[in-house]
């Protein structure tokens, strides 16, 4: 939980300077930190779990993140954090993303994003995995025929509010609410597959799935290996620190 009489000394960008950052092996935040701060260290681990122990240990003193994915993990944690939101950064686009032979499939994408914006369901989905109070909402019901067989979809499940796990195993979020309306526009059925974020689009690019999406970030370097959907979702960098 985050105890509000307790302050950062870390508040402003300049206090950052010549701070460590705990970076996930394969995002990029990184290179949207050296944007601000050149002087920059990093330290580079396998998950958000191992970059939280660093943090909690001390061996770095930044975790920079998605300001709506820190939000559900700063929630969750037993220790005392702060997230830090930094004024006019840049917001990131996120795409689903498929391979160069699958431009049919990028249509689908596409379509079916532009289409919820229009009838209002993408309000609903926004309403239902970011709520302003309370918990994350309950995953509708979308029927899938899998008259065309099935999709398989690669994602990373510890990004909520986005992609991540309930229950008996069962994956839920935004992102796979949009895989499931992906599908059922396709007459398809959804095979989720849990993967390393750093390894999803090296999954994709062998064939292991058809397509990815787990808040993935479009940058030019990534686009060089996979081609992206639209937009779908702008995110909000921000870095979570110790109290």
């Amino acid at each position: 939980m985050i105890i509000e009489e307790k302050t950062s000394k870390m508040r402003s960008l300049s206090d950052f300077k010549n701070a460590t950052f705990a970076i996930v092996e394969g995002m990029v935040y990184d290179e949207w930190v050296l944007k601000l701060l050149p002087e920059a260290h990093f330290h580079y681990f396998r998950s958000i779990n191992d970059c939280l122990t660093a943090l909690r240990n001390g061996d770095v003193e930044v975790f920079p993140y998605e300001d709506a994915m820190l939000r559900y993990i700063s929630a969750n944690l037993h220790e005392s954090f702060k997230i830090v939101n930094i004024d006019n950064v840049k917001f990131d686009d996120y795409g689903f993303a498929v391979n160069f032979n699958r431009p049919d499939l990028k249509k689908a994408i596409d379509d079916t994003i532009a289409e919820i914006k229009v009838n209002g369901i993408y309000e609903e989905m926004i309403k239902r995995w970011f709520p302003k109070v309370g918990a994350t909402g309950i995953m509708p019901k979308i029927e899938l025929t899998g008259k065309n067989g099935t999709l398989k979809l690669g994602t990373s499940a510890v990004e909520r509010p986005f992609t991540f796990i309930v229950g008996d195993k069962v994956t839920t979020g935004f992102d796979i609410e949009l895989a499931k309306r992906i599908c059922s526009r396709l007459d398809m059925d959804l095979e989720i597959t849990d993967i390393l974020f750093s390894e999803l689009i090296a999954s994709l690019v062998s064939g292991e799935v058809d397509m990815i999406g787990a808040a993935v970030i479009i940058t030019e370097e990534r686009a060089k290996k996979v081609l992206f959907s639209e937009p779908y979702f702008q995110g909000k960098m921000a870095f979570l620190v110790k109290l």
